[in-house]
């Protein structure tokens, strides 16, 4: 029971995992370099799960700097007891950062409906974001994107959104917009939803 409490307020530190977690990152997108500090083990008791947590890693896409808070990666513990531990998902936390060094990043990554909307129709804002990452087989199968963003301006279509304020979801290429506050259109909306289908052409309807 005390080890128990102990893994799970504390955990116990370990430089074990560093290449598994490196591995993983690198998989989702091979042109990131990653540096970690320490890896603490920990059991989340909610999940009844093992995961490997470092804070403040050093993540980097080409020549730019990605700011996270945390990485946390949950293990297969079946695969820990054969001594051949494999990741199930990881999760990153960023830390708030300003669309504009966003909008650097996405620059490098391939021609698609979603970057021609980050770096032509959003103009300003500070974005924080959680990444999931899922692994099936040691292969990515999914992802799923969660935050917030505030002080956001955007032309979507013929919408203009000023000064605003909300939380997001992402998956794949299907996203969510909800708890949206600011001016529409010169409007005021102090609740509002947003959905928006990338997966051919931008398709963007909601509720005000």
């Amino acid at each position: 029971l005390i080890t128990l409490s102990f893994l799970t307020i504390f955990g116990f530190e370990t430089n074990k995992f560093n290449n598994l977690l490196e591995d993983k990152v690198i998989l989702s997108e091979p042109n990131v370099k990653i540096n970690l500090n320490k890896i603490k083990i920990k059991i989340d008791i909610k999940n009844l799960s093992l995961f490997i947590t470092t804070k403040n890693p050093e993540l980097i896409y080409y020549d730019n700097k990605i700011k996270i808070d945390k990485i946390n990666a949950y293990i297969d513990a079946k695969s820990l007891l054969f001594g051949n531990p494999k990741i199930k998902k990881v999760f990153l936390a960023s830390k708030n950062t300003d669309i504009k060094e966003i909008q650097d990043i996405i620059k490098l990554v391939k021609p698609s409906t979603f970057k021609k909307f980050i770096l032509n129709d959003i103009e300003k804002g500070i974005i924080n974001l959680s990444l999931d990452l899922f692994f099936d087989d040691n292969s990515l199968s999914n992802f799923e994107i969660n935050g917030y963003a505030k002080n956001f301006s955007a032309n979507i279509q013929k919408v203009q959104l000023k000064n605003a304020s909300f939380v997001f979801s992402s998956i794949k290429k299907l996203s969510e917009i909800n708890e949206l506050r600011g001016l529409i259109n010169g409007i005021q909306i102090n609740s509002g939803d947003i959905k928006i289908d990338s997966s051919k052409f931008l398709k963007v309807k909601g509720n005000l």
